[in-house]
């Protein structure tokens, strides 16, 4: 998952509210976070190396991680 904007600002902001939720992923799930150079793309990479049977937490991480995203996008718009 990879979220991009041209406003640093932003992105920061998204890194912020994500990466103390991922320090400790769930059992089975691993994250890897990579903050483009600019400033202006961060990237998620989740891995569930167990297989099928790590799905459901697998995808229970990425719509938790998608609701977040979506809170910080309605917040930017009233800046």
């Amino acid at each position: 998952m990879k979220v991009s904007s041209s406003n640093p600002v932003f992105i920061s902001s998204v890194y912020r509210m994500l990466s103390p939720d991922n320090a400790t992923p769930p059992r089975g799930v691993t994250v890897k976070e990579v903050v483009g150079e600019d400033g202006t793309s961060y990237e998620l990479v989740f891995t569930a190396p167990g297989g099928l049977k790590e799905l459901r937490t697998l995808k229970g991480s990425v719509d938790e991680v998608l609701k977040l995203l979506e809170v910080a996008e309605k917040l930017a718009m009233f800046k």
